[in-house]
């Protein structure tokens, strides 16, 4: 499989061109929900998405290239690492986008550095502090609001725009004396008075959906996409949320089908089908992006594991995609196709996939999709709307 087959099957409409890839997002009326999880560690997307039809994968991976009869085959070369076969229902039903070869546009291999860039948006880990989901609620405007689920305020929500947080608490259950009794305390301070009241909304959210856990979407990651769920489901709750899960960052031991890697990769995937059935007719409006601040050296080290590399993979999944397909101008895996003669070279620019996503969902125009992404004029959207 050469470079060219590649990118005939990347093209939505079957016309092979060697312009930057799109996607096509669907339009969905109603109301618009955008789900940011953050893989933190920087996870193979080489072990992810497989690119088996490349003629150098095998022989660069070694003892941790798959066997391909392992694999869930997404078509045109590339497959699903065998912990994602429960993405297969997303790809099936029309819902998901494999984007690979991509990165952020700022070359690091320090965990840091990456994720500063990844969440500000920008395209170095210096300037403005903000996060670039709050920078995209400030352009939204009006009532739109946002939730971070589980790990406190990550960088990508921090800014102006107020946002909640909601994590598990082992602290205990109130009773309502206690909290009639907070109520007369705040209703005096403005600011505070604002935040313990959506508090309670959230407890009262939570209440009403009964415990966390349940069956499917078993491991760390289930639980919390069950919680976030409720809250992005309610008519009235968030526009905008964010995730985050750590573990990725593989140096040794990696493993191959039902290993270390794919054992978190299957919590990651049942983890995403369990959103989508929670959140009922909602997710006909919800879109998710999973990403991570840089891949994984395409060769394996000496301690069954892969080093801080470069590009590597993400997805985008919901109904506001037309059609599933692995997004790349692949630039292959031979010798001389190797970023710094080890990385998988980068393609595709993680802000282009993201303006094109926060076009497709929420209308923003090229001015206001620059405001969330500063200094990123240059950088075209990857997207198609559709009429």
């Amino acid at each position: 499989m050469d470079r060219r087959s590649f990118l005939r099957g990347m093209c939505l409409g079957g016309v092979a061109t060697f312009v930057a890839p799109s996607v096509t997002f669907a339009r969905v009326p109603g109301e618009r929900r955008l789900v940011f999880v953050l893989l933190r560690g920087g996870f193979d997307g080489l072990a992810a998405v497989v690119p088996v039809g490349d003629p150098g994968y095998a022989s660069l991976r070694g003892s941790m290239a798959f066997r391909p009869e392992a694999l869930v085959p997404l078509g045109d070369g590339f497959a699903l690492a065998p912990g994602l076969a429960s993405l297969r229902e997303l790809w099936d039903a029309n819902e998901m986008v494999a984007a690979h070869a991509m990165a952020i546009p700022f070359r690091t291999r320090s965990h840091f550095d990456g994720q500063a860039v990844l969440e500000t948006g920008l395209d170095r880990p210096v300037g403005t502090s903000d996060g670039w989901l709050n920078r995209l609620l400030q352009v939204m405007g009006g009532e739109a609001s946002g939730i971070a689920v589980g790990a406190g305020l990550p960088r990508s929500m921090d800014g102006e725009h107020p946002v909640l947080t909601w994590s598990p608490a082992e602290l205990g259950s109130l009773d309502d004396a206690y909290l009639d009794r907070l109520h007369l305390l705040y209703r005096s301070d403005r600011v505070l008075y604002d935040r313990f009241e959506a508090a309670l909304q959230l407890r009262d959210l939570e209440d009403e959906a009964g415990p966390m856990s349940g069956p499917g979407g078993g491991g760390r990651i289930g639980p919390i996409m069950r919680a976030a769920s409720r809250f992005l489901r309610d008519p009235e709750g968030p526009n905008v949320a964010a995730l985050e899960f750590s573990g990725w960052d593989t140096h040794a031991g990696q493993g191959m089908e039902g290993g270390r890697l794919d054992r978190l990769l299957a919590q990651l995937a049942d983890g995403l089908v369990l959103l989508r059935r929670e959140m009922g007719s909602a997710w006909g409006s919800t879109t998710v992006v999973v990403m991570t601040e840089f891949g994984r050296t395409a060769r394996p080290n000496g301690t069954g594991g892969t080093d801080h590399g470069t590009a590597g993979a993400g997805f985008v999944l919901g109904p506001h995609v037309a059609r599933s397909v692995v997004l790349s101008d692949w630039p292959g895996l031979g010798e001389r196709d190797l970023f710094e003669g080890r990385d998988l070279r980068p393609t595709l620019d993680t802000r282009a996939l993201l303006k094109g996503v926060l076009g497709g969902v929420f209308d923003l125009t090229a001015s206001q999709a620059n405001r969330v992404f500063p200094g990123s004029d240059a950088v075209r959207p990857v997207w198609t709307p559709m009429g």
